[in-house]
């Protein structure tokens, strides 16, 4: 499986390209390459996710449960109607038997109007206003979700592309090196044994190339299970130019850090909301020890064809209406509202504990992400020391070279070298932005809507 990659340095766009086709003798006819930008995986993304899309769905459903509350206020109507047909006989005042036929349609409107609940309507209504905006806040946290997992997910397989590179130059250095030491070994200048340990290094070289080519191959189909694509399809990846990316420095404290988490992260909030709404909950429950008042009233009439006078003069003559009221208490009801209390007080209590033990966790994550953060700075400054290390390194290499006193050897593994730091600087790059931004993330203030990288 071929890999196509144009090395990254430091200055200069890094563009990762991965095929998965099959040799052409092999292949079925090339498909079209989907070449993906950073910024367009993220909307796939966002366009794609399985669990976005529930979360969406739960929001909608939340909606409607909030209108369902207010209809609750409203009287209820319903209408019912029956018909019936009879045949017999009968006695006359003669007392001769008729026979005779009757067919009879009644009809009848009702509702039925709740007076006092003990506030239970109030309560479920505030209750399912709480709920949805909860709902709306996990999806805001489930859209900075997605944009975190594409980041990482695309920043572990630049990395993994990376490492292809270095292990590709490390296979090229030693099979040159294995090359000079024939040669020295031929003339006798050098043991045999020396050929048989460059051979098994250059073997392991072969060895550490594979292992990284699967890894970004790994990296390469997780990424496109991550967005949601077609298994079947083909594609490029583009990696981000990242030294177009201005990382300002950070003047906030981890304590300003943490603060803000506490203010900003969509999940806490959207568990304060699920608190409001299960102390909500608590009213409910405690709503059954008042008595129920309810309103009804209903309109009923009938007609008959066998009656004398049209449809609508029938339903005058026969029309009826009632109006009343009842009001019902349970005496005993086995201690049910009792446990339904009981359950609601501790659903309140668990949703309280689940909100400190997700600060807690909110806060590990913070000061995680804001020390790695540091570490990605420093490792900028390492990585540059080494960068200029490596370019003076090869710089002698070049000169010994050229006036016969290094080796061709020597310098293959200078530039080698020169490349690995390269490559470590522009890993360290990408850390470096990415930490930032995963800072911004697990502070709750990554929008999804912006760029992540700009």
């Amino acid at each position: 499986m071929p890999f196509v990659f144009a090395p990254g340095r430091i200055g200069r766009p890094l563009v990762i390209v991965i095929s998965l086709a099959l040799s052409a003798a092999t292949a079925a006819p090339a498909q079209q390459v989907r070449t993906i930008s950073f910024d367009e995986a993220v909307q796939v993304a966002l366009s794609q996710n399985i669990l976005l899309q529930q979360a969406e769905n739960t929001v909608e459903l939340q909606s409607r449960q909030v209108f369902q509350q207010r209809m609750d206020f409203l009287p209820s109507l319903s209408f019912s109607t029956n018909g019936s047909r009879g045949a017999g006989y009968a006695q006359d005042q003669a007392g001769n038997n008729i026979q005779f036929t009757s067919k009879n349609v009644n009809g009848a409107l009702f509702t039925q109007f709740n007076l006092f609940n003990g506030f239970a309507d109030v309560a479920a209504l505030e209750q399912a206003k709480y709920s949805r905006e909860a709902s709306v806040l996990d999806y805001d946290r489930s859209r900075q979700d997605v944009v975190f997992n594409v980041a990482d997910n695309f920043l572990a397989y630049v990395n993994a592309v990376e490492q292809v590179t270095i292990w590709e130059e490390n296979l090229e250095s030693q099979r040159q090196q294995l090359a000079q030491i024939e040669e020295f070994v031929n003339v006798g200048q050098r043991p045999i044994s020396d050929l048989y340990q460059q051979q098994a290094a250059t073997a392991q070289s072969e060895l550490q190339l594979l292992d990284a080519q699967r890894t970004t191959q790994l990296a390469h189909t997780l990424l496109i299970q991550v967005l949601h694509l077609d298994p079947f399809g083909e594609y490029e990846f583009v990696a981000p130019e990242i030294e177009s990316v201005e990382v300002m420095p950070q003047a906030y404290t981890l304590d300003d850090l943490l603060r803000m988490a506490f203010s900003e992260r969509a999940d806490i909030e959207a568990q304060e909301q699920q608190i409001l709404a299960s102390r909500e909950g608590i009213r409910i429950a405690n709503s059954s020890y008042w008595p129920q008042v309810n309103l009804s009233g209903n309109y009923r009439s009938n007609f008959s064809p066998d009656s004398d006078g049209g449809l609508l003069n029938q339903i005058d003559l026969n029309r009826g209406n009632s109006i009343g009221f009842s009001i019902s208490y349970p005496i005993f009801d086995r201690f049910t509202r009792g446990t339904q209390v009981q359950q609601a007080e501790v659903s309140y209590q668990n949703d309280v504990l689940a909100l400190e033990n997700l600060r807690q966790q909110v806060a590990l994550q913070v000061r995680q992400a804001y020390l790695d953060f540091e570490m990605t700075e420093k490792r900028l400054e390492v990585t540059a020391t080494q960068v200029q290390a490596a370019e003076q390194a090869v710089e002698a290499a070049e000169e010994r070279y050229n006036v016969g006193a290094g080796t061709l050897v020597e310098l293959t593994q200078a530039r080698a070298l020169d490349v690995e730091a390269a490559s470590n600087q522009v890993q360290a790059r990408y850390d470096h932005v990415f930490q930032a931004k995963l800072v911004d993330y697990y502070v709750g203030r990554l929008d999804p809507a912006q760029p992540l990288l700009q």
